[in-house]
């Protein structure tokens, strides 16, 4: 089936031409089953499904894609932004009636204040945001200026571009090319019991998030675990990094092992915290508790 022969706004999303369509799912609305053009295992599901496997998105209901490079992902980022402004023009928005402020006059149409108040009353925004100075600097901006043709931005563009992270993270990452930095390794569980591989970089100037490797379905060998690392010290550059910091687990200390050998100039180090975190477990240990009784009384 030609995914882009579709009529519906939904199926020539930019996200199906990378997918085969199977079937409908019964009264599943939007659901289909499909299969991405380069994996051989079907899904089920809509369009968001797709968009959340191709964007890398945590909370889609389905593992991020492992064949989208990070160079091409903020193109398709880019694709997505363009397609969800487009879809908000034609989209009709839920009636709801103008409260009327002075006397109405047909060639004027609707004013400025009950435009304002709608805004309000449609999506609930709390009362006091018309004392927020930004909203105020906003709406006299625009009409004092000619903004003929000015869209706004959309909603993957304000969650997205528009929070200027990477200026508010400069001042730390500026440090690294002095000072060096370590990437710190943690895994954990979330409440969904999918195994995530968390990286952090960490400098005299603080820690930073880097990124979080969904590891299901994954086999962690050090092989594994060694690529993933090896991308991560490509995107905060090699010159860079000083030491790999990770548990005690065996997988691990093999895994550091093999990055020393690629960068003779990087170490790997266990963590300190694990390590107390086990010593002591095992002197606590019921096996061990009389032991330790009598030598905490003879240093006593």
């Amino acid at each position: 089936m030609n995914i882009e022969s579709e009529k519906s706004t939904e199926t020539v999303a930019p996200r199906w031409k990378y997918v085969t369509k199977l079937e409908k799912v019964a009264a599943g609305g939007g659901n289909v089953t499909f299969k991405f053009n380069y994996y051989e295992k079907t899904f089920k599901g809509s369009y968001s499904r797709v968009k959340a496997h191709l964007l890398k998105l945590s909370n889609g209901g389905i593992q991020p894609c492992g064949k989208v490079g990070d160079e091409y992902l903020n193109e398709m980022q880019k694709l997505e932004d363009a397609y969800e402004e487009s879809s908000h023009r034609l989209k009709k928005p839920k009636l709801v009636f103008l409260p009327s402020d002075s006397p109405s006059s047909p060639h004027l149409g609707p004013t400025l204040n009950s435009l304002i108040a709608r805004t309000f009353y449609s999506v609930g925004l709390p009362f006091h945001f018309a004392k927020n100075p930004y909203g105020i600097e906003m709406i006299k901006f625009a009409c004092n200026n000619n903004l003929a043709g000015y869209i706004p931005p959309g909603y993957n563009k304000l969650r997205t571009t528009l929070l200027h992270i990477e200026k508010l993270l400069k001042s730390i990452k500026d440090t690294w090319k002095g000072r060096g930095l370590s990437i710190i390794s943690d895994g954990w569980t979330d409440p969904q019991k999918r195994p995530l591989i968390n990286f952090m970089a960490t400098s005299e100037k603080g820690p930073l998030f880097i990124k979080s490797i969904d590891g299901t379905k994954e086999y962690k060998d050090k092989h594994f675990i060694f690529d993933l690392f090896l991308k991560v010290i490509g995107e905060v550059g090699h010159t860079h990094v000083v030491q790999v910091i990770t548990n005690n687990a065996s997988v691990m200390k093999v895994a550091g092992s093999i990055v020393e050998a690629e960068y003779p100039h990087i170490f790997w180090s266990s963590c300190v915290v694990h390590t107390l975190n086990l010593a002591l477990k095992n002197i606590c240990a019921p096996k061990n508790s009389l032991q330790n009784e009598v030598a905490y009384n003879e240093c006593n």
